[in-house]
């Protein structure tokens, strides 16, 4: 199996920066090049995806929805190919509300009430933003990637090779990520999720900053929370199963933590869910997990040892997990955990009232970075779909 697998998800520098990836190994693929839209986006007639009646398509053209938000009956997706935020009303009209060309949107939120809505976007020359726009007010742009030049919110963390490091281990390790085998936070913003604050203010995930930052209403950036990193030991078994040689073995490297999404959960607690970096496909085991945020930056894990966590929603004492590289969205209530709902490649998921909506991403040929088929936008009844657990 390549080393490339092992690839840190931070040192591609061919890859154009706005796009750089969240998910490392089988998403890299996808997610580190700008897609040319699918010649007909066009589903053969029926539908392949052989929906029950409690599951109905909101958008079948989409190619890569990293995050949805529900306000009534409105909702709005990114799609962080096309570059766009896109509100579905609850008639049934599309709007695009923003777009950025060659670049591209990957979080949204929208405050309550709908007047105002933040997204995350990332331009084809670099610069990573969240933007806030109120009906009939001008646009406060926060300038994410700035704030990670001069603040760096990692820069005091160690990833990489923390013990049992040795002369050749260190060698592969460079050598797997073209940098140090051994290094602390680098500058890199690359902002994935918005949430909306019960205060008023945003939250932000910078999934290549590892950390949640906080963005006040006149733009003014602050950090909430650090991701934490991910250490490994490197076993015999694991050494094998991707490839690399035994002077690894024994090694602790600790991963970034890459947090993917951040939600409000009930009496305003703040949820993160994170993707570690490294191969994010199942070579190293289900390693994605959600963490609670407390007040002063207190990251405590809450649930771990799914494929893949890109998305998560919170709705009561439940967590929904979009797993991509697991086929489902998982539902974890207490210490009790079941299959929401299955689909191929879930990438976003949010829960308002009894209902689940969906981002799946587009089925993509790793080969040439083309579309086979778009994904989609769904909305499930979690009334007939729903599996009790006591």
């Amino acid at each position: 199996m390549s080393s490339s697998r092992l690839r840190a998800r931070h040192q591609h520098p061919g890859r154009r920066r706005g796009l750089r990836p969240v998910l490392a190994a089988a998403a890299a693929a996808v997610l580190g090049l700008s897609l040319a839209p699918p010649t007909s986006a066009a589903r053969p007639p029926g539908d392949p995806q052989g929906h029950p009646r409690w599951v109905s398509t909101i958008d079948d053209s989409v190619l890569a929805p990293f995050q949805l938000a529900v306000d009534g009956r409105d909702v709005y997706a990114t799609d962080g190919f096309l570059g766009t935020l896109t509100k579905y009303s609850r008639s049934g009209t599309k709007t695009v509300l923003a777009r950025v060309e060659g670049g591209e949107i990957a979080g949204v939120d929208v405050a309550k009430g709908g007047r105002t809505w933040a997204y995350a976007s990332t331009s084809s020359d670099g610069r990573s933003l969240l933007t806030i726009q109120s009906r009939g007010r001008a646009d406060v742009v926060a300038d994410l990637g700035a704030y990670e030049q001069t603040v760096n919110p990692d820069q005091g963390v160690t990833y990489g090779i923390i013990a049992g490091g040795n002369p050749c281990a260190e060698e592969v390790f460079g050598g797997l990520t073209g940098g140090q085998a051994t290094y602390t936070g680098i500058v890199e913003s690359h902002p994935y999720a918005v949430a909306a604050l019960p205060d008023g203010s945003w939250a932000v995930a910078d999934a290549a900053g590892n950390s949640v930052l906080r963005v006040d209403r006149r733009g003014r950036i602050s950090t909430l929370a650090l991701a934490p990193r991910r250490p490994l030991l490197i076993t015999t078994e694991i050494a094998a199963s991707i490839g690399l040689p035994d002077c690894t073995v024994g090694v602790t490297y600790a991963f970034e933590g890459v947090p993917t999404d951040v939600e409000v959960g009930p009496r305003g607690r703040l949820y993160m869910s994170s993707l570690p970096g490294g191969p994010e496909d199942p070579s190293l085991g289900a390693r994605g997990a959600v963490f609670t945020i407390g007040r002063h930056g207190a990251v405590t894990k809450v649930a771990s040892g799914f494929l893949g966590a890109t998305n998560l929603a919170v709705q009561g004492g439940t967590l929904y997990v979009a797993e991509l590289f697991g086929g489902q969205v998982t539902a974890v209530h207490g210490r009790h955990c079941w299959a929401a709902y299955r689909m191929e490649r879930p990438l976003a998921v949010e829960v308002s009232g009894r209902t689940m909506y969906l981002g799946q991403l587009a089925d993509v040929d790793f080969e040439t970075g083309e579309p086979r088929a778009p994904g989609s936008i769904v909305k499930v009844s979690l009334r007939h779909h729903h599996h009790h657990h006591h």
